[in-house]
């Protein structure tokens, strides 16, 4: 997709512009290759017509597990520390 058209695209469908905005991932993607904007403007129609998206729920419950298990590691570190404070 050339410049042209991506901006035309924005001009027709601004909510698709607020949807690439909200993750810099998606506007990295399509400075690099504005190709990509086809398919991530699909993807965005098929959620907004109401399909599931599977590859962005993955990604999110991934980033969810890994910030759940950063703060898990990091209570147990307290929890230990804790643990010996009380022996001395």
């Amino acid at each position: 997709m050339k410049k042209k058209e991506l901006k035309r695209l924005f001009k027709t469908n601004p909510d698709f512009e607020a949807w690439l905005r909200q993750d810099a991932s998606r506007i990295e993607s399509i400075r690099a290759n504005p190709a990509a904007a086809s398919q991530l403007f699909k993807r965005w129609s098929d959620r907004k017509k109401g399909k599931i998206d599977f590859e962005n729920i993955t990604e999110k419950t991934k980033k969810a597990s890994e910030m759940l298990t950063n703060v898990q590691s990091f209570m147990e570190m307290m929890s230990e520390y804790s643990k010996k404070q009380e022996k001395q």
